[in-house]
């Protein structure tokens, strides 16, 4: 095994590690005390737990600015959550180095630990109420209804496609429109619907201004291997191919994940999709199993799109829930959750755990979506930027699992750039006004589509 760099540190002031522990860390706690106030207001009979957890929630708050000792989880906590066991032998680790404390310790490690330390508020409460709660539900929600307008144009210009989806499509031009689609997954809520803008058809995308936008579209992707993960994903003998996505975020960008599913499905390139979820509150914005149920109930509620809401938005909208629907009914979309995801291990332990590991063997591409599973995938240490992506991912690039990230740059990690680019895009971030040119790669304005055919 590769030598490993340091980690990034909450105390290194050159780390988006340091605005993030001293800003959005307290942010989120201060939040969802906020949130749970409002709970209480709107059942007094839940006053007593939920006043509880609030109290847990201010002494958190209280450990950050105190910077105190990050303490292992005790007993009961682990015969709630047994997965904690894993966070208490990193911490034994770690503690070896040095003292774990929350303004000093590892940024990944502990920001893992901390929506961890959340969950468990929640989950350990005397009224069952709370057990299975998100505190971040209604803010998942209120996103993706800031989103609407960008729902509804997704809707109905995939509309347009489907006809054309549905007949035979050479190569090249399934090629293109697997590029299209995987933009507009990558973008997430960023994306600027590039695709479809407009009546597009499949001619239109073809044609010189469609290739100007994906052009204009590629500049700030810095690394893209996604020719070759599409030559791994066509190879395949297979008559039946399986499709595997380690979703992000709830709300517009699981509902872009989602679009590209109908693509992959509709045009026969794949015939399931395997969605892997979190078992918990994650991050504020992750997907959990039920914010695809919810997804799917808010697609068809009129009283959801508000101005929008008239007889031709909803049958667009109706018609793309039903083939989501559909697809689901019939095990075509899988819905997934594996307690692997919520943990603070690196994504190079994935072939110790293995179910997890046997399952995703199944898979002809497994697609990991957004910052976080990126961080996971490279550990999250202070590699070189030239660093070659299958070096990053350690024993991941030898596992036999065809992996392709999707990332938007929104943390410190970046591997797989040429020599020089690094400098210059810090350069180029100062003269945008901006104080470090380092967190250039934490602005969310680049992007790195990574591949590995795990044999390597």
């Amino acid at each position: 095994m590769t030598q490993l760099p340091l980690p990034y540190y909450n105390d290194d002031p050159n780390s988006f590690a340091y605005p993030t522990v001293h800003k959005r860390w307290p942010t989120i706690i201060e939040g969802c005390i906020k949130d749970m106030k409002n709970e209480l207001e709107s059942d007094p009979k839940l006053e007593n737990s939920g006043s509880d957890i609030i109290t847990k929630l201010q002494d958190l708050l209280v450990s950050f600015k105190n910077d105190e000792e990050v303490k292992p989880f005790d007993d009961a906590a682990i015969k709630l959550n047994p997965s904690l066991a894993r966070y208490n032998e990193s911490l034994v680790e770690l503690n070896k180095t040095k003292k774990v404390t929350w303004l000093t310790g590892p940024w990944l490690n502990l920001e893992c630990y901390l929506y961890q330390a959340i969950n468990q508020y929640f989950i350990s409460s005397e009224e069952s109420y709370w057990h299975d709660f998100d505190i971040f539900e209604n803010l998942k929600n209120q996103t993706f209804q800031q989103s609407e307008l960008g729902a509804l144009e997704l809707c109905k210009r995939y509309e347009v496609l489907t006809t054309q989806l549905s007949k035979s499509l050479e190569k090249d031009t399934l090629k293109l429109l697997f590029s299209e689609f995987i933009d507009i997954s990558l973008w997430g809520n960023a994306t600027d619907l590039s695709l479809l803008a407009g009546n597009v058809t499949l001619e239109d995308i073809q044609s010189v201004q469609g290739e100007a936008n994906r052009k204009k579209n590629e500049e700030n992707i810095l690394v893209n291997d996604l020719s070759e993960a599409w030559e791994y994903l066509l190879k395949s003998e297979a008559k039946e191919k399986r499709l595997d996505i380690v979703l992000d975020n709830s709300g517009f960008e699981l509902f872009a994940d989602l679009i590209f599913s109908l693509f992959a499905l509709d045009s026969g390139l794949v015939s399931e999709i395997h969605l892997h979820c979190k078992q918990i509150p994650w991050f504020v914005s992750d997907v959990m199993p039920k914010d695809f149920s919810i997804l799917l109930k808010q697609l068809i509620d009129p009283k959801f799109y508000g101005s929008i809401s008239n007889k031709e938005n909803l049958r667009a909208i109706s018609a793309v829930q039903e083939r989501i629907t559909n697809y689901h009914k019939s095990d075509k979309i899988v819905i997934k959750s594996h307690p692997f995801w919520t943990l603070d291990d690196k994504y190079w332990t994935i072939p110790k755990f293995d179910d997890l590991y046997k399952d995703l063997l199944a898979s002809n591409l497994v697609i990991f979506k957004g910052d976080l599973n990126y961080r996971k995938l490279t550990g999250d240490v202070q590699w070189d930027p030239t660093t070659p992506f299958t070096t990053s991912i350690q024993e991941l690039a030898t596992s036999k699992l065809p992996v392709l990230s999707l990332r938007t740059c929104k943390a410190d990690v970046v591997v797989g750039l040429p020599k020089g680019l690094n400098e210059e895009l810090i350069e180029k971030y100062k003269s945008m006004s901006n104080e470090k040119g380092e967190f250039w790669s934490s602005s969310g304005k680049w992007a790195v589509i990574s591949f590995s055919d795990g044999r390597n």
